[in-house]
């Protein structure tokens, strides 16, 4: 199943902090082909990273796929991902 534009596939990372672990998450995303629609990051005050990125037009096996390669990174404590659906706006 291919999701269509009006759905996004959001990704949640919570990871302990390392200056590499976005750069290799984000290539898990290039590797794939898969571009980033939006990204945030922050580090907390206790030393974990947030990392959240939001993709369109991904089939659901990909995404299962792009989850589970970032749960390979050892910074990476958990991966969560979901499926947002974009309402069209009222006229």
């Amino acid at each position: 199943m291919v999701f269509t534009s009006n759905t996004r596939a959001r990704f949640s990372v919570q990871a302990e902090y390392e200056p590499s672990t976005l750069a290799r998450i984000l290539e898990i995303f290039n590797v794939k082909g898969v571009p980033c629609d939006s990204l945030m990051a922050r580090m907390s005050q206790d030393g974990q990273q947030y990392i959240q990125l939001d993709t369109h037009d991904v089939a659901d096996d990909t995404a299962t796929n792009l989850a589970n390669k970032m749960r390979q990174i050892v910074s990476v404590r958990s991966v969560r991902s979901e499926i947002l659906v974009c309402l069209p706006k009222a006229s």
